[in-house]
């Protein structure tokens, strides 16, 4: 059975992410210039979508590439609540190239006395199937709100350390320390 994402009709997306890509160049920062590609964590993202969205949706992303004690690559691409996943959803682990496929994921983001989420108190992450458990302890947030007319917004995408353990489905288990990426709580109405 093919199951659209979006009930309305007319509505799409495709995206594409890919972790743990190695990043060569340099980044100039006013004086400073700090050169990539020697170190084997000198890693990017790629992030690419399109679609015909619907005018207000709320979509929860998560995104790690990091090298392993034993010197693998290891990152996962986790999301829900944009459209119906409940045919496909796009939370995969990846250990040096070869995907591991979870099932659903949760973000738990602490809220405050009056119900307003509080992004930098650590967060839980976690899959239905017990293979993902994970603490997310926020470090700095990158907000961006505005609401003009019919418009609005609301972007908070948390960069801090991932601990906990992800469990591969060959049965090892892999330990994250400290391990660097950013996990989102997106609100739009466009």
């Amino acid at each position: 059975m093919h199951r659209d994402p979006f009930a309305k009709k007319g509505h799409f997306y495709y995206n594409q992410k890919i972790n743990c890509m190695h990043a060569t160049g340099y980044v100039q920062m006013g004086e400073r210039s700090y050169t990539l590609g020697a170190d084997p964590k000198d890693m990017g993202l790629l992030d690419w979508g399109r679609g015909v969205w619907t005018y207000k949706n709320t979509w929860y992303w998560s995104s790690l590439s990091t090298v392993l004690a034993d010197g693998r690559k290891f990152g996962f691409n986790l999301g829900y609540g944009f459209g119906d996943t409940s045919a496909a959803t796009e939370n995969m682990l990846f250990v040096d190239g070869v995907a591991d496929k979870l099932e659903d994921v949760t973000f738990e983001i602490p809220k405050g006395d009056a119900g307003e989420y509080d992004y930098l108190a650590p967060w839980r992450v976690a899959s239905a199937d017990g293979r993902l458990d994970l603490t997310f302890t926020p470090i700095l947030n990158r907000a961006a709100k505005m609401s003009v007319l019919m418009l609005a917004s609301d972007q908070n995408q948390v960069f801090g350390k991932f601990d906990g353990t992800v469990s591969l489905l060959s049965g090892e288990t892999i330990t994250l320390s400290g391990a660097v990426g950013f996990a989102e709580r997106v609100y739009n109405k466009w």
